[in-house]
């Protein structure tokens, strides 16, 4: 018998919510055959999102292709490595062996299996087999580019991100999100990249001020190749962001704007970082995006008109770039998942200007009369909204709004059990607090 819970007005199962928004939104018509196999799919990874094993939470992802795991191995991404372009397989599979109390596809079967795949960008694999739904294996996506990748379009992935909760993405980009009984409405959220790397997004802009110095002492790299210097910037911060949300614990992050004096945060924090060691996270970027650029822009290569006699041997010498590329490129990773875990005590992580990691722990006092009002961003570029009832939610998203007031040109991230990542800015000059709710494209 269906739980009753869903016969409450307005309350639908995710599988017939996804049929009804598709119907309504997707670009292209999908086949009834095809509506139907992504209603089943879904169904089954909401009920398994709500099972437990060994006392945690099921965190479910499913990869479907319609040829399985052949399907995924097919998909190809464009790269460029060392000036040159060239493929690369997307999907890097494990295949496991059909048995029929392993392999059907099946909630309990998904329960079992899905700490396996608990990883980032990593998927329980489905695909027909002998006319039937069956689970085919592991798959891990490489990280994604901006490039279009082939045949990627024919892989859904469906994702539940905490308990009754859905997600389904195509090409790592959500297309649909199912909370609370309903599909969250389109629009309601902006994309963390689109809010980080987008030119015409506010909260880009203020982040491009406050590092203005670090972004120009950063080598410039072929754009088309290695992304741009500000890229690489924002590349940082989503870093830190994302850790913060793959904690599943709730957090806040702060980065101050210029002008501040940042040893009075750094002397209120409760976890603090010697000062030569705040500038850490921001050399090694240094470090990481220079041998990216020796790597892309060719340094490697010989110097035209050098005598033959004096060259290296170029296949050592872009061996040994590579090298230096994927060690610093390892190296600050590292860095960024450390600062990142801070987030999981206390408070406030808090940055000063240039990337300066200043202390964690930092306490944001709520005045008696409550935090400010904040009002809903509608665009990129901070066009005001609604007014946002703020205090709602719990005490980290009040400091959140607090700080973002007290501190025009600051730019809030704070994650939470009651809702999505969000995002609080005032930018300078305007007297609103803006929010964003923000959603991850496929990790």
């Amino acid at each position: 018998m269906l739980p009753a819970l869903m016969d409450e007005p307005g309350l639908q199962y995710p599988g017939e919510a996804l049929r009804s928004w598709l119907r309504q939104f997707a670009k292209t018509p999908l086949a009834e055959p095809t509506l139907k196999l992504l209603v089943v799919l879904a169904d089954t990874v909401f009920f398994a999102s709500l099972g437990r094993e060994e006392g945690q939470a099921t965190r479910v992802r499913i990869a479907y292709h319609a040829q399985g795991l052949q399907g995924l191995q097919a998909v190809r991404e464009t790269v460029y490595i060392g000036g040159q372009k060239g493929k690369r397989q997307a999907w890097e599979t494990l295949p496991l062996e059909p048995r029929s109390s392993i392999t059907d596809f099946s909630v309990e079967a998904l329960v079992k299996l899905a700490p396996a795949a608990h990883l980032p960008r990593t998927a329980v694999v489905v695909g027909p087999r002998e006319g039937k739904l069956r689970i085919q294996g592991l798959a891990r996506r490489v990280e994604y580019t901006e490039f279009h990748a082939e045949g990627e379009e024919d892989v859904f992935i469906i994702h539940a991100p905490e308990p009754g909760h859905l997600v389904v993405s195509t090409q790592g980009r959500e297309v649909f999100r199912y909370e609370q009984g309903a599909p969250v409405p389109p629009g309601r959220r902006v994309a963390l990249h689109d809010l980080l790397f987008h030119e015409d997004s506010a909260v880009r802009s203020a982040l491009m001020e406050m590092c203005s110095t670090l972004v120009e002492s950063l080598p410039k790299v072929q754009p088309l190749m290695g992304g741009n210097r500000e890229w690489y910037v924002s590349n940082a911060v989503q870093g830190l962001i994302r850790k913060m949300a793959g904690l599943h614990h709730g957090g806040l992050i702060a980065f101050l704007p210029k002008q501040h004096d940042v040893e009075r945060f750094r002397s209120r924090g409760k976890y603090v970082l010697p000062p030569e060691q705040g500038s850490l996270l921001r050399q090694r970027l240094q470090r990481f995006v220079q041998a990216r650029a020796d790597l892309i822009n060719g340094a490697w290569q010989a110097e035209a008109g050098k005598a033959a006699e004096e060259e290296e041997d170029p296949e050592l010498k872009k061996a040994a770039a590579e090298h230096d590329d994927k060690v610093t490129e390892s190296d600050f990773q590292a860095l960024v998942e450390s600062i990142g875990q801070f987030t999981a005590v206390d408070n406030a992580l808090v940055l000063g200007p240039e990337l300066e990691v200043l202390c964690a722990g930092y306490q944001i006092a709520i005045p008696r009369s409550g935090p400010p009002q904040v009002f809903e961003a509608r665009t990129l570029q901070g066009r005001p909204g609604p007014h946002y009832p703020i205090s709602q939610h719990g005490s980290r998203h009040r400091a959140a709004a607090v700080f973002a007031n007290q501190h025009s040109g600051a730019i809030v991230f704070v994650a939470s059990q009651d809702g999505p990542l969000r995002c609080l800015h005032r930018p300078p000059g305007k007297k609103k607090v803006l929010l964003w709710s923000l959603l991850l494209t496929e990790d």
